[in-house]
């Protein structure tokens, strides 16, 4: 028989790429995760992962079982909310992702307005990558995530997650305050910054296609000198080493000596903050909450609200 922890593991298998990984997702041991694989490959009746060398991957047979193994996974939790909203009061745990801007900026207004519209809530909070949050919330670590996808390199997601878009996020140019650049009225081409030294972020992110993307885009390499995903490091090393870089409005890099923003005149450079949630979690009364507070992230919060009660 089928086991639902068993399509589990193999749904996590598919998700991280290894055993190991997909075993430390679900707080079990490798030689446990292993057993249990075993067990679901002969009811299976069939080898669902082969050795490649070093590597275990799934077969054909595992992959249509776990692509069949998250449509299981849905429907369960799509019962679970099904009976949230006949409980009535809001109540119990919810895992929000969020990447660091949105953590800094957005998820205390959120917290504020959860606590006091849904006092049985409990919103429990976690700063992530993008990248991080798509296995996250596919694999259920998480329950929803609040990150960017930008106009050069949207978001790919699996067919089992839902974005909704919540904002604009303007993208910005950081430059040295003393930069000729700061003087001058208007957006700022991009193609007239092919001489410019700049700072993108790390290799395989979706941040860190943006500058190269960008640059492609206005016919010229960029040249990059440093890397980080880290804004507060992205909008330091601007005004320390005299370099460009391109940062979302939502950063605040303003805050920062020696940095000014400016607006960019190009196609694609903006980005839209998306909410990802799971197809059989949208319709949970606690998912929708959440989702409503962050769209009314805007309103107004007195500083005094936003302090823990003692």
């Amino acid at each position: 028989m089928l086991s639902v922890p068993a399509l589990r593991l193999l749904h996590e298998l598919r998700l991280r790429g290894t055993l190991t990984a997909a075993a430390e997702a679900l707080f079990l041991s490798r030689s446990a995760a292993s057993h249990q694989l075993a067990t679901l490959q002969r009811a299976a009746g069939t080898p669902l992962t082969e050795r490649v060398g070093r590597t275990l991957r799934l077969t054909e047979a595992g992959v249509e079982l776990a692509i069949r193994a998250e449509r299981v996974l849905r429907e369960i939790e799509e019962a679970g909310a099904a009976m949230e909203r006949l409980h009535g009061t809001l109540s119990g745990t919810i895992r929000v992702g969020l990447v660091q801007t949105m953590a800094i900026h957005v998820l205390p207004r959120v917290l504020v307005l959860l606590r006091e519209e849904h006092p049985l809530l409990r919103v429990e909070g976690r700063s992530l990558t993008t990248e991080d949050a798509l296995v996250a919330v596919s694999s259920g670590e998480i329950d929803l995530a609040v990150v960017p996808s930008y106009d050069t390199t949207p978001l790919r997601v699996s067919g089992g997650l839902r974005q909704e878009t919540l904002f604009r996020d303007p993208v910005r140019l950081a430059v040295p305050a003393d930069h000729p650049l700061a003087r001058e009225p208007g957006p700022v081409r991009i193609g007239g910054l092919a001489g410019e030294r700049w700072i993108a972020g790390e290799r395989g992110t979706y941040f860190g296609q943006l500058v190269p993307s960008l640059g492609r885009q206005a016919g010229f390499t960029p040249d990059i000198v440093h890397r980080s995903d880290d804004y507060a490091v992205v909008a330091a090393l601007v005004g320390a080493d005299r370099c460009v870089a391109l940062i979302p409005a939502s950063s605040d890099v303003g805050r920062w000596p020696n940095v000014t923003t400016l607006e960019v005149a190009a196609d694609g450079v903006g980005r839209d903050v998306v909410a990802l949630l799971r197809a059989g979690s949208r319709d949970r009364p606690a998912v929708r909450a959440v989702l409503r507070a962050l769209r009314h992230r805007r309103r107004p919060v007195d500083e005094d609200r936003l302090k823990v009660p003692r």
